[in-house]
Parts: structure tokens; C-alpha cells; sequence
């Protein structure tokens, strides 16, 4: 048996920080946004060879080389954990990523592909967990993880666990560029809290959701809400990679309505009304001197 499911990309519309938790890891109020660019995943599940002592899980990847411990992989831990809860022991899982989203860009690359394979599972399985199984599985591989089980817009609060849906925002257009030079998440969040940003408030909690949750068309709210969006890691993440900066820059003298840092960076993004817009930024001059530097690009569309 196999399946073949897509992973998209997310970016963060905006990104707080809203403290800590006893333990160290920082709570998060944000809005992800999945987007039309994703990477491809086969799962197939064929019956264990009867010599073998434990349930092989073997992974491919089209992309960077996989860490030379596998079980410290995303995808890995998600095929591992999904047979752990259905108490599986007589399967083989062969897993092929083609992927087409960078990594240590902020567009949720790994745990996309983990939501992907624990969906690609429980195809397989039949549905052999439930969706507030898939959860709490998905919650102990990364924070990320929940979210990208759905998809779409959404709002992410706690340490990304908390996922509640907002309105549709799809079929916007939106510019990626990517300096050469990607941010590690946890040195961004070290050089975060060297610095901080402003406490996060009810009321900014409150105005964040609603602009997002009003009447309209998605286009409408969009030009509501991004007057208030911000990405508190964004100049942690510029003290490593300032060049974050300069595509930001570049967007927003190309008319992008809004632009910023995704995630933990590197990646940025810019919305724009048209198409042909984005094209002029690809065309110009100014980028064509940072794809001889190593920038990547892509065009794409909310989902």
C-alpha cells in the first residue's frame, strides 16, 4: 500500500511572543497561513520481512542530506510515534520526500512534512487514530506540527498547540525571497531574549484576532489587519542575516502592501494586488544581482 500526500509551506502573518513557559520555551501568539508551495511525500507500508527484529522506517529525500541520527528527523518521529499508538510491529515504512521548501527559512518545512506523513498514516491505516490522537501526537514531535494537520488560517497560541481556525484568507499573492544564508531557530531565540520586544497586551491580543475575524472579503480584512502585524524575532534574526532587511526593502519599493520576516527567517515575504507586480521584482536589477548572490525566490498563493 502507499499514498502520496503534499506538505505546503506556512508563513507567519505576524508573530509575538507572549513569555515563557516554567520551562523555557517561549509562547507564541501568531498567525500561520499555509501557502500553494509544498513539498511531495510517498508513504508506503508493505509487511515486515520476518527476520527482522524491529519495524524498519526508511527515508529518502531529494533535498539536503538527512541527519546521521534519523531518529532525530521529523518525518521519522512521526511514522515512529503513529506505530507506537497503533501498537504496529509487522510493517515496513519507506518514506520519499521530494522537497521543494528550504530549510531554516521559517516556512515550516519539517513540520509540514511530519503533519504530512502522521495524515499519510492513518490513510493507510485506515483512520486507526483519531483526530485528537493525531494532535497529541503531532504535539510531541514540534510545535508547528498541529497546525499544519489542518492547514489554512489560522491562529497559534502556547507553543503552537493551541490551534483555533480564523476566516479564510486564500488567493493572495505572495512573493518569497530567500538570502543564501539561512537563521538557526534556536540562535534567533537566544538573541531574542538578549533584547526582547514589548510585553504582548489583552487589548493588542484582542485587536490582532478581530481585524482577522471581521466581515469581508479576505482582501478586505487582509488590508485591515497588516497595519498591526509585526514579527518580533525579525531583528534577532537580522543580527545574523542583515540582508533579511533588504528584501523586505526591495518588496516594499516594488508596492508590496505588506512585507516581513516569516518565522525565525531567513525568509521574507511580500503580498501583493498583482502578479505582474512581482514579476517586476524578479526582472529588476536589484534582484537579479541577489540571485547572482545566491537569493531564491518563488511565487505563490494563500491556501
Amino acid at each position: 500500500m502507499e499514498t502520496m500526500v503534499k506538505a505546503p509551506a506556512k508563513i507567519n502573518l505576524f508573530l509575538r511572543m507572549d513569555g515563557k513557559r516554567d520551562d523555557g520555551y517561549h509562547l507564541l501568539y501568531s498567525v500561520f497561513q499555509t501557502l500553494s508551495l509544498s513539498d511531495e511525500i510517498r508513504v508506503s507500508v508493505l509487511p515486515r520481512a520476518k527476520d527482522q527484529s524491529s519495524v524498519p522506517i526508511v527515508i529518502r529525500s531529494s533535498g539536503e542530506n538527512l541527519p546521521e541520527d534519523i531518529t532525530k528527523n521529523t518525518v521519522y518521529q512521526a511514522a515512529k510515534r503513529y506505530l507506537d499508538a497503533v501498537s504496529e510491529d509487522g510493517a515496513e515504512i519507506t518514506i520519499d520526500l521530494s522537497k521543494k521548501i528550504p530549510s531554516q527559512a521559517g516556512l515550516g518545512g519539517g513540520s509540514s512534512d511530519a503533519a504530512a506523513v502522521l495524515k499519510a498514516m492513518n490513510q493507510l491505516f485506515d483512520g486507526a487514530v483519531s483526530d485528537e490522537g493525531l494532535q497529541k501526537i503531532a504535539v510531541s514531535i514540534g510545535a508547528d506540527v498541529p497546525f499544519f494537520l489542518t492547514g489554512g488560517t489560522a491562529l497559534c497560541e502556547g507553543v503552537g498547540e493551541i490551534v483555533t481556525p480564523l476566516p479564510d484568507l486564500s488567493g493572495l499573492h505572495v512573493l518569497l525571497l530567500k538570502p543564501p544564508k539561512g537563521v538557526s531557530t534556536p540562535s534567533c531565540y537566544a538573541a531574542f531574549d538578549r533584547t526582547g520586544a514589548s510585553p504582548l497586551t489583552a487589548e493588542e491580543k484582542t485587536l490582532l484576532k478581530e481585524t482577522l475575524s471581521g466581515e469581508g472579503s479576505s482582501e478586505e480584512r487582509f488590508r485591515q489587519a497588516f497595519r498591526h502585524w509585526s514579527n518580533d524575532l525579525q531583528p534577532a534574526a537580522a543580527e545574523t542575516v542583515p540582508e533579511i532587511e533588504k528584501g523586505i526593502a526591495l518588496m516594499k519599493e516594488h508596492g508590496a502592501s505588506f512585507s516581513a520576516m516569516t518565522g525565525s527567517g531567513s525568509c521574507v515575504f511580500g503580498f501583493f494586488e498583482e502578479e505582474e507586480q512581482m514579476d517586476e521584482v524578479l526582472l529588476g536589477k536589484e534582484f537579479s544581482v541577489l540571485q547572482s548572490e545566491g537569493w531564491w525566490a518563488e511565487k505563490v498563493r494563500t491556501l
